[in-house]
Order: structure tokens, then sequence, then C-alpha cells
């Protein structure tokens, strides 16, 4: 015989499912502890759990003496987000400055072990001046050797595996995180020709296939070239399809 489901958690389900159904707005108010016990029939403590069960999951936040809302972005809504580029990437310029297969990936990479890598330094310009540096790992079974013999004439690693994987790394699956922090190295502030106080944005960012990891990158870049665009859709999403 299988075990009925808790009241708490029936609940919690149920108010879930109004929550990224768009029954609510953004910032609206949420159920009041007395309309909960009210609407299932149960005790404050019950309906205490609830709540706060939904506000450490981010779906509604709480006010003292004001009640529940419900949080500015819902689990359940797809957001979209853009890089924006607040200049012409046509007119920029990249340089490969090192490429080797002696570089070991950090933990960070989650490369599976052992695994063979390529490692690339590149500096992004426009006009000249430098605004972004990063190092990169990828697989070194997706760049054959004599593809690196001439760095100047390399301008973009993902056209260079296309060519010769037949891979578009681009629509492979891929996390990225970004931070505001200060210039890690002097010889990274070299690069960007700034000084070590100089804060900056740093970027990681990971690329998929399967469970396996295919590239791994940490760029820093000046923030005046940094844009983020953020728009939700309408429809929601499965949670399991949320990262």
């Amino acid at each position: 015989m299988s075990r009925k489901e808790p009241i708490y958690q029936t609940i919690l389900n149920a108010l879930i499912l109004e929550l990224n159904s768009n029954h609510f707005r953004k910032n609206a108010p949420f159920y009041s502890e007395s309309e909960l016990r009210k609407k299932y029939q149960v005790s404050s403590t019950t309906v205490v759990r609830v709540l706060n069960t939904l506000a450490d999951q981010g779906y509604i936040y709480r006010i003292q003496g004001k009640g529940s809302f419900v949080s500015k972005f819902n689990r359940g809504t797809a957001v979209r987000i853009t890089d924006t580029h607040p200049y012409d990437v046509d007119e920029e310029q990249v340089a490969v400055l090192v490429a080797n297969q002696e570089t070991v990936p950090p933990a960070r990479a989650r490369f599976a072990e052992p695994v063979a890598t390529w490692y690339l330094e590149r500096l992004r310009e426009m006009k000249r001046a430098p605004f972004e540096f990063s190092q990169s790992w990828y697989l070194s079974s997706l760049i054959p050797a004599g593809a690196l013999k001439k760095l100047r004439a390399v301008h973009s690693i993902y056209a260079l595996i296309r060519k010769h994987s037949q891979l578009d790394l681009s629509r492979q699956p891929f996390e990225q995180e970004y931070a505001a922090t200060c210039v890690p190295d002097q010889r990274v502030a070299d690069y960007l020709h700034v000084g070590l106080d100089t804060m900056i944005i740093k970027i990681e960012r990971w690329v998929f296939q399967g469970d396996q990891t295919l590239e791994y990158t940490i760029s820093y870049m000046l923030p005046n070239y940094f844009g983020l665009r953020l728009s939700s859709d309408s429809k929601s999403v499965a949670m399991n399809q949320i990262r």
C-alpha cells in the first residue's frame, strides 16, 4: 500500500502550481495565513510551515506586519538573458596570445579526468584598445595541432572547431556566471592597460555535450564594454528545466 502524501506537501504543491500558472502578478499580495487556514481547513502550524517553505524556495517573500508577496521573478517563469554588447562586434579584433597543451585546467573546469586539453589565451580589442582578456581550455580532440601553428591567423576558435570537428559550440548547452571584481593579478592588468584596483566583470563559461565538458573559459572584461538584457516568457516551464 502506498503512503498517503502529507497534507503539508499537498498544500505546498498546489500553491506552487498556482504561482507558476500566472494566477498571481509579481509582487502582488499572496494568501494570508487566515485565508489558507480556511481554504484548506488546516492548523496555523501547517500554514506557517507552508509559507516559510515557499519563502525559502524563492516563490514568495514575507514582510512582518504586512503579509506575504509573490517574488519579483516566479520560479516557474522562463527568463532569457542576452549579452547586449554596447559596441560594434564587427569592429573588434581578437588575438590568440598563447596556445599549449601543458597548462592544466582548474578543478572548476569540470573536465573528466584524465583528459587532454588545449589551453588558449586571447585578447579582444576595439580600435586597438584592449577590453577583454580570456583564458580557455578545450578538449584537445576538438582542435588539431596543426590548426594552431600560426596564431595570428586564428580569429575565431568556434569557427576553427566547426571547420575541423563539425561541431558548433554555440549550439551546445552551457552555463555562464558573472561577477564584479577587481583585476586578479598584474599580468591581466598589463594586458588590459589598467591598475590592480580597477573593477572588472569576471565571466566564467562552461560548454557541455551530455555529461562531458567541452570548454571552460574565464574572461576579464572592462565594465564599459559589458551589458545584459533580461526578459521573461509568459508561459511557465517545468521546475526540472530551471537551472
